[in-house]
């Protein structure tokens, strides 16, 4: 699916700011300067302080001339606006995920001055497997345990079916365990990156890997049933 910019679906949205920073990497080459499509690294800051970083594939479109498109470099403070991707990684790095999750950009604007801060994410589609839900060591202000789910979300589009992972916290976690495979989801939230050790049979010492999903501020549902009108 790389290049193919298509139409963006209104199920399949996300709009934000961050930095880019590493040099970005022509992956598809092409005659026509628009057509030609490239990854780079985008971090930004939660108000926690912690770091999000993010995979940003985007093509000469998306820039809207050559010289926006030269703009685009490491140390740039971007927004952009676009859709979550995902894809199957043939023969991953041990350290890899085997399916890879990034944003697609429709546009992109180098800031100057800055715009305000943004990361907003709609997503709307099917869940594809069972919920997977917890509770964690980590107590709330009132005492509880802290539960948190996860999902991972079909969202077809016009360009493209995408899986798109989905993690929801106390209230929205309980609304999300019990979800069933094919229900139907809105979803609102915040596109974020996490690390955790990745253990490999035969090594004693874990991979340090990143995921990516996106952290549920509402979660909106309809059962399959109620859908179709079967019972």
């Amino acid at each position: 699916m790389k290049g193919d910019k298509g139409k963006m679906s209104r199920n399949n949205t996300i709009g934000i700011v961050g930095e880019i920073t590493a040099p970005p990497e022509l992956i598809v080459d092409a005659a026509d300067w628009a057509r030609k499509v490239y990854e780079v690294e985008l971090t930004r800051m939660r108000p926690s302080g912690t770091e999000d970083t993010y995979i940003l594939q985007y093509d000469g479109r998306a820039a809207g001339s050559k010289e926006m498109l030269e703009r685009i470099t490491e140390g740039a403070e971007i927004f952009c606006g676009g859709e979550i991707r995902s894809e199957n990684v043939h023969d991953p790095k041990p350290e890899e995920n085997r399916v890879k999750v990034f944003i697609f950009a429709e546009m992109i604007a180098v800031n100057d001055p800055p715009v305000e801060d943004q990361n907003e994410v709609t997503i709307c589609g099917n869940i594809c497997k069972p919920p997977s839900g917890r509770e964690t060591k980590r107590r709330t202000r009132k005492g509880r345990r802290v539960t948190v789910t996860r999902l991972v979300v079909a969202v077809n589009t016009p360009t493209g079916a995408y899986y798109v992972p989905c993690v929801c916290w106390n209230e929205q976690a309980e609304k999300a365990d019990d979800l069933k495979v094919g229900d139907y989801v809105e979803i609102y939230g915040r596109f974020q990156s996490r690390n955790f050790k990745k253990r490999i049979q035969g090594r004693k010492l874990p991979y340090l890997s990143t995921s990516y999903e996106v952290s549920v501020v509402r979660l909106e549902a309809e059962s399959k049933e109620e859908r179709t009108g079967e019972k």
